[in-house]
């Protein structure tokens, strides 16, 4: 009996060869180029253009959250997906304030209306696959009764 015939009577749990120089394991996938970095609701990785960068700015007197629209000012920043499940996680667990080492009460309300600006902002595409009760919008022809030709 072969080996190839005894993997195939063990059923899907049998343990595959391990790779050599013949059957090297396929590539590994390239990540994407630039600065990763991590939400700190979801805990997901993401680029930077893809996340707000929050940072605490003490310049008048209590420490207030800032979003930090352009990435560049100084002082510890946290990550942040621009979605309002992500603010809502990272509130709950109290990660803001972890992630910038600052124990007192932090306000998100800047934070939050940046979010919803950043929701507001983002293109939405005509045809969801993801919403499977979305009707078609009709044509302007088919509502003037025209018919396709029929075939012969």
């Amino acid at each position: 009996m072969t080996r190839r015939a005894r993997l195939g009577r063990a059923g899907p749990d049998a343990r595959l060869p391990s790779p050599s120089r013949r059957n090297p394991d396929p590539v590994p996938p390239v990540p994407e180029p630039g600065p990763v970095r991590t939400c700190v609701g979801c805990r997901a990785t993401g680029s930077r253009q893809a996340l707000l960068r929050v940072v605490l700015d003490a310049g008048t007197g209590d420490p207030v959250l800032v979003v930090d629209e352009h990435r560049r000012m100084p002082g510890r920043g946290a990550w942040l997906h621009p979605d309002q499940r992500c603010l809502e996680l990272a509130v709950k667990r109290r990660a803001l304030g972890r992630a910038l080492r600052y124990a007192g009460p932090l306000g998100t309300d800047t934070v939050a209306r940046a979010v919803t600006r950043h929701a507001a902002q983002e293109v939405q595409p005509q045809h969801s696959t993801t919403v499977p009760d979305s009707t078609p919008v009709p044509t302007v022809d088919r509502e003037a009764g025209w018919k396709p030709m029929a075939p012969r």
